[in-house]
């Protein structure tokens, strides 16, 4: 049975919390880590649960498991806090600091075409700007309002189409050679989550301990996300790196494969 990686976070709690705190007794070896790039996940050449822009540059090695993913509409892991009223602020560099390429490519997504903000330079150097972008318990600390505003819902808004913030890899040889393998992955992961939402107020209970969040926020995006990489989330994924992908340098989604196990 091959390990697999799970990237932990608040937006990923579904899945990840249940694996830590015990909730479940997976036959797979989950690792567990804060933050997943395409180089770790292709050096140790295993499944994994990570940033969905990152993923797209494993198109050449991986497949993505339509199976298991986590998507938003309305309430995301992804906000923008800003100096003042975003009417009242123009040509500004935006701070990214350590955020996901998701992140990033939903920022470049809306800052300027959905909230007219002109931008003169995307900035990973600087942790706080007139437009800082903030991820995961960052962007859930507070609730929004005139200065801080959800990334995800701007896109929903603008596009009509979901945000899919991770989805799941594994390599193409993996699939070739231990299909039924990845099905259990596929069906353990599943039970997690399950598990996660047979406990709501645990999980959420969990989650208030272990990061500063404002419980509103949480409740929102616990109750928004899906969990499968739809016809209608690839739609959202493959508009995202269409207006994104080339600022990013990163491949469109007609390059990844998808597929389905279950």
């Amino acid at each position: 049975m091959p390990d697999c990686f799970i990237e932990q976070s608040v937006t990923t709690a579904v899945y990840s919390l249940p694996i830590a705190q015990g909730w479940v007794e997976p036959t797979t070896s989950f690792m567990l880590e804060r933050y997943l790039t395409a180089e770790v996940v292709r050096s140790r050449g295993l499944p994994a649960l990570l940033d969905a822009v990152e993923a797209t540059q494993l198109a050449n090695e991986f497949v993505v498991i339509a199976d298991v993913a986590l998507v938003s509409q309305h309430t995301s892991g992804v906000a923008m806090q800003t100096s003042g009223r975003p009417d009242t602020l123009d040509e500004v560099s935006v701070a990214l600091d350590s955020v996901s390429l998701t992140a990033e490519a939903l920022a470049r997504a809306t800052v300027t075409p959905f909230y007219g903000i002109g931008v003169t330079a995307w900035s990973r150097s600087s942790e706080h700007g007139p437009v800082t972008i903030l991820e995961d318990d960052e962007a859930l600390a507070q609730p929004l309002s005139e200065r801080m505003h959800d990334l995800g819902r701007a896109w929903f808004i603008l596009s009509s189409l979901p945000f899919p913030s991770h989805v799941l890899v594994a390599p193409r040889r993996m699939l070739a050679e231990q299909e039924e393998a990845l099905r259990l992955l596929v069906r353990e992961l599943h039970a997690a989550r399950e598990a996660a939402m047979a406990r709501p107020g645990e999980l959420l209970e969990q989650l208030m301990g272990e990061h500063a969040l404002n419980r509103e926020r949480v409740n929102a995006l616990l109750a928004d996300q899906t969990h499968r990489l739809t016809q209608r989330a690839r739609s959202g994924l493959r508009e995202l790196l269409h207006r994104t992908g080339r600022d990013l340098g990163v491949p469109s989604i007609d390059a990844v494969e998808i597929v389905s196990l279950s």
